[in-house]
Formats: C-alpha cells, structure tokens, sequence
C-alpha cells in the first residue's frame, strides 16, 4: 500500500512514474497494477483507471469481487461529470422530489441567471432535516439543518451504487455508516452503509472531491488528495466545490473524511 506521506515530498505525478517504471519491470505484479489504478483514480483518468484494476484482478483472483465495486465506480464518476456538466440525469435511489427536479433544471440551464433562481427555488423548497455527527476524533456535533457545500447539490447525498452514480435526499436518509479512510482510492471515495427510512440498507460509495472545474490534472495535488476545499461563486449565496467535499450544518463546516455517522431526526421517530 502507497503511504499518502509520500506526497509531502513528491507530487501525484512523480509517484505515478515512478510505479510505471516498477511495472515495466514487473508487469506481472498485481499490487503495482492496483497501484496505478489508485493513481490514475487520484488524476481522474478514470479509462486508465479502469484498465489498470481490471489487470491487477485478473492476476489475483482474490481482488476481484473488490475490483468490481472499482470499476463501477469508476464508470460512476464519468456519469457524474455528466450530470453536474447537465448534460444526463442522475439515478435516483428512492423517491424523486420536486425540489430535486429543479436542481437538475437549474444544471441543464445555460442562462446563469435563470440557473441560480432554479437553484435557489429549490434550496428554499427543500425540507429541513435535523440530526447529529459523529466524527473520527469522537467528537459529537448536532445540528438542524444540514446540506452540502456546493450549492448545485444542496441537501443531498451523492451515491454510487452497483456502477451507477445517484442522488438520495436526506429526507429519506435515516443513518449514514462511514468506514474511516485507509488506502489511496478512500480519497476518491468514501466506503458507506445507508439506512433508508423504507427499510432498506444500500452498501457503496459517496465521493469525496467535488468534479473539478476543468479537470484533476489541472487541480492541484492538495485538492485531489482532499486535502483542501475552496469554493468558487457560482451566484450570489450559491458556490461550487473544490476539492475534498464538506458539508455545511447551522453550527459549521465539517470535512466528509472526519465523519464517522450521520443519524437523521425525522418528524415519524417521535
């Protein structure tokens, strides 16, 4: 496994060539190929990405059930750009709202202005949703009212599911689960178990880093090891995400990869 205090001294980049030589020496080797994979995942070249674990679970077999997740989520992540692009429709997992309908208009809307009053109908129709956090450090936060950073999501969770890229709000949300982030490819994405108010749990991923305003190779290495978010002004009160995700409560900002739960207080657990 990559150590990430290899980054304080050597970019994404240099440790990248550095892998590759290694792997023309040994082409055979199935952690140098999941190596790349991690890298490439770290740049966003999500085809090479997807090659790269695909080799490395064909020479061990033992990786492949996990490999498989990768690649979904990899072709999830193309999807993404898409969706935030407003040039495709996310799935929904679960009961699609129509202040989620606006935010997807406001995506697809070209005209600036008509996107931001799009963006802000929808922020002001979508329902409140009390809760607590519970972080890493132990640290207990609550809070009444929650939502991500960037604007163009508002209250809701990005959801990779079985390759697919969706939307759950957090009105359907009852907990969120976190697996505290490890390897390389845990800065990409976050490792989750959600219990939906239905009943039902979903097992998958929740990115981490928000889609880059051009691309990840013209991103900074801080921002694509989530190790910094910055936000840019999409309209007056609604900014766009850089870097590691975070998400915004009445009581402060918190970074996805210090939680460890997330417990939603709906008006029925009274």
């Amino acid at each position: 496994m990559i150590n990430v205090q290899i980054f304080k001294t050597k970019s994404i980049q240099e440790v990248l060539d550095e892998v590759k030589d290694k792997v023309r020496k040994k082409p055979q080797d199935a952690d140098l190929r999941a190596y790349l994979f991690q890298l490439f995942s770290l740049q966003g070249n999500w085809a090479k990405a997807v090659e790269q674990i695909k080799l490395s679970a064909e020479m061990n077999t033992q990786a492949q059930p996990l490999a498989l997740v990768y690649v979904g989520a990899l072709n999830a992540e193309s999807q993404r750009e898409q969706v935030l692009q407003g040039k495709e429709r996310p799935a929904i997992f679960g009961e699609a709202e129509e202040w989620m309908a606006l935010l997807m208009a406001a995506l697809e809307e070209q005209d600036k202005e008509k996107a931001a009053m799009l963006r802000q109908q929808a922020l002001e129709m979508a329902p409140e949703v009390a809760g607590s956090l519970t972080l890493f450090s132990d640290e207990n936060k609550t809070f009444e009212w929650i939502c991500d950073g960037d604007s163009r999501l508002g209250p809701i969770c990005e959801f990779i599911n079985n390759g697919r890229y969706g939307w759950i709000p957090f009105t359907l949300i009852e907990k969120i689960r976190f697996i505290q982030a490890q390897g390389l490819s845990d800065l990409v994405w976050a490792q989750v178990e959600l219990f939906l108010l239905d009943g039902r749990t979903l097992v998958g991923l929740i990115p981490v880093r928000y889609v880059p305003l051009v691309s990840y190779t013209e991103q900074d290495d801080q921002a694509n090891l989530s190790h910094r978010t910055e936000w840019v002004l999409l309209s007056e009160d609604h900014y766009q995400g850089i870097g590691q995700k975070m998400l915004i409560t009445d009581e402060g900002d918190v970074a996805l990869l210090d939680i460890k739960e997330m417990v939603f207080n709906h008006p029925s657990d009274a």
